[in-house]
């Protein structure tokens, strides 16, 4: 008798297939943790980013940039996790942060990892 995994958020029993494309979740779940929030969006300022990100081969200087919450799952706990927009905005602008380096851990796993503090949403 096969086994079949379990969703790693509602716990339903899904395909090895689903469960190695969608890290662990079964369909309903992936599609509302990546779409929960693609309506939020904050705009830009390119001008306040790291050299390092404006020497980028996809720096485009005149283009209207907006930051869009991203899903991910913490590597350390497996949480799904969301890096604000609102985030995203303070870690390369505020903190000059590279703009192409993407989240892995979830904000506690990073406070334990003994790593800078990750940028927080000061808006609430």
């Amino acid at each position: 008798m096969t086994i079949r995994p379990a969703c790693r958020n509602c716990r339903a029993p899904i395909l090895a297939l689903t469960a190695t494309v969608t890290g662990g979740v079964c369909l309903p779940c992936a599609a509302k943790w990546r779409h929960s929030s693609k309506n939020a969006s904050v705009l830009a300022d390119q001008s306040a980013w790291s050299e390092s990100s404006k020497r980028s081969r996809s720096y485009e200087p005149d283009a209207t940039i907006h930051y869009f919450d991203e899903f991910y799952w913490c590597e350390r706990c497996d949480a799904p996790c969301v890096f604000t927009a609102a985030q995203q905005k303070h870690a390369y602008e505020v903190e000059k942060r590279y703009l192409f380096q993407t989240r892995k851990l979830c904000d506690g796993c990073h406070a334990l990892s003994g790593q800078a503090p990750p940028a927080s949403d000061s808006a609430g």
